[in-house]
């Protein structure tokens, strides 16, 4: 009897436990699980954690697998998706708390996007550490500039550069206000707004590599004085790295007419010769400004040496080194130009200098004459140079006082652009030396032409590449300035 009760109640269950599945009862949903390395980081006050920190973790489904997970460094109000098992996150105390306990919640997510209800936690014991910046000289420092000028600045934060909300800058007093920049500003352009035809004392800045200058106007520098430049960095807490200081005098333009030197060798004599020229053609000629250090003068980026020269609109660039001076202006000269800039460059073109440079394109010379194999071309003492025949009246002829080793003539292109016209203005006697001796050069021999403008009719650049200082033996060299600065170029 015992064996039957036993027999049908063993019956009655498995018929039970069978009709419950045949029914379709659901079974308990199963969710992923999260765990962590460590569920809390234990430091004394006096080895805590930076903001930057390094979590991990990993999860378990039952019923699937894990695609990813998603994380939480602000109490649970957002989450980043990612399927990586460990991360590094930089955690944001409240302004003004140097120390805390800051925790990083993690859930995982399944096949099924079944996310963990009761997310993993991790919590970090950290402090803030102030930021430190510093000017960044390694393209050069500037010691006189322009009201266009860049600086570059090196900040750092152990916590992370991500910690760093500002970078300010303030002129010559840090009691007044400064002027604040983002947080990942590592580079600035200042350039002076113009009331009229006047620089002002009002700053547009332009950051990193924006053509776009902030909305904001900066102010307090002073021109023809050396100014005291502090900047400094300020993190998420509100806690400052100490001021970096440099110093720069700022120079007002003292007119629309500027003179480039950028000779490497006898630098001064030539800037000298070139002065006093234009000091004989009296005002308004003999006011205007020099750079005659390009690499502490001039900014070190394209763009900002384009805002120097936005400041002028007649300019003088002489030098003896063509891969230094054709390749900057190439880049530098456009929008000079197409704001109606004039410009009379004098390069010399030393014996290695490719003749069929790409820094030619920009000016009125197709290539450079290439003479046999053994010769090189020269002009000795007394040797002259006079105006080609299209050039019209009034060019001077004019004779050499010392032999020029390295007279490079050209040809000048002869079909326009499109955009431009050009002509020969000066030839030169040259001769042709070799081993076997010299004797007069009977090829092309080109060593001064102009480009024009098609859209004016005006001429806008006149370029030559023999040195005009050592050209003044009939005394006449300031015809030749009268000719080709005020009646060509229209200085």
């Amino acid at each position: 009897m015992r064996v039957s009760i036993f027999s049908v109640l063993c019956l009655l269950i498995f018929v039970v436990s069978c009709r419950k599945d045949f029914e379709g009862d659901r079974n308990v949903q199963l969710f992923p699980e999260t765990y962590t390395l460590v569920d809390s980081v234990r430091r004394d006050s006096n080895n805590l954690l930076t903001t930057t920190v390094v979590a991990s973790w990993w999860g378990e489904s039952a019923t699937g697998f894990i695609k990813g997970y998603e994380v939480s460094i602000d109490n649970g109000q957002t989450w980043s998706f990612t399927t990586n098992q460990q991360g590094v996150y930089l955690l944001s105390l409240p302004l003004g708390v140097q120390s805390g306990n800051l925790p990083i919640y993690v859930r995982a997510v399944d096949n099924l996007d079944q996310k963990d209800p009761t997310p993993a936690i991790m919590v970090f014991p950290v402090k803030n550490t102030a930021p430190t910046i510093a000017f960044d000289f390694s393209a050069g420092r500037k010691v006189s500039s322009l009201p266009a000028f860049r600086y570059v600045f090196a900040p750092n934060d152990v916590d992370g550069l991500l910690d760093i909300q500002r970078i300010e800058i303030v002129f010559n007093d840090t009691n007044k206000t400064p002027y604040a920049m983002p947080g990942n500003t590592l580079a600035a352009s200042f350039v002076a707004t113009r009331v009229g035809n006047e620089v002002d004392t009002n700053f547009q800045v332009y950051i990193n590599s924006r053509t776009t200058p902030q909305p904001q106007l900066l102010s307090g520098i002073v021109y023809n004085q050396t100014n005291t430049v502090y900047i400094r960095a300020v993190d998420r807490v509100g806690a400052t790295s100490a001021w970096a200081v440099d110093s720069q005098l700022i120079r007002k333009p003292v007119s629309d007419f500027l003179m480039i030197n950028d000779y490497r060798a006898a630098k001064l004599s030539v800037q000298t010769f070139y002065v006093n020229q234009l000091n004989a053609l009296g005002a308004p000629y003999n006011t205007f400004d020099i750079i005659n250090d390009i690499p502490t003068q001039l900014p070190s980026d394209v763009f900002t040496i384009v805002k120097v020269l936005e400041l002028y609109k007649k300019m003088i660039w002489y030098s003896d080194d063509p891969n230094s001076t054709l390749g900057l202006a190439q880049l530098v000269t456009p929008s000079y130009f197409q704001n109606g800039g004039t410009l009379f460059l004098l390069v010399e073109m030393p014996t290695d200098f490719d003749p069929f440079s790409n820094f030619f394109s920009f000016t009125p010379v197709q290539q450079l004459v290439v003479p046999p194999i053994g010769v090189t071309l020269r002009m000795n003492i007394n040797e002259t140079v006079q105006p080609n025949a299209t050039a019209g009246s009034g060019w001077p002829i004019l004779k050499a006082t010392s032999i020029i080793s390295n007279a490079r003539p050209f040809i000048t292109f002869t079909s326009p652009s499109g955009t431009f016209g050009y002509d020969t203005l000066c030839t030169a006697n040259l001769l042709a030396q070799s081993t076997s001796g010299s004797q007069p050069w009977t090829g092309l021999s080109n060593i001064m032409s102009k480009r024009i403008r098609l859209s004016t009719g005006k001429t806008d650049m006149i370029f030559t590449t023999v040195p005009l200082n050592r050209l003044n033996g009939n005394n006449n060299m300031d015809s030749l300035w009268r000719k080709a600065l005020i009646e060509e170029l229209g200085f």
